[in-house]
């Protein structure tokens, strides 16, 4: 299983920087915590090689 890579979107983050796949990515939900609301950690799957990509994105209901 590969680590998580921490990455900074600047303008756009279409290509994978570790396999070259260029269109696109799949979504995970991660839960963060116990909390009244449900808090997830998004992150960025690549559908050719696997790498997962924390681009900081997270989401309350």
């Amino acid at each position: 299983m590969m680590k998580t890579v921490k990455k900074e979107i600047v303008n756009s983050f279409k290509v994978c920087p570790n396999c070259g796949y260029r269109n696109g990515f799949h979504l995970m939900f991660e839960k963060l915590g116990k909390t009244k609301k449900p808090r997830y950690k998004i992150k960025l799957i690549c559908p050719n090689c696997s790498q997962v990509y924390d681009v900081g994105f997270k989401v309350e209901f």
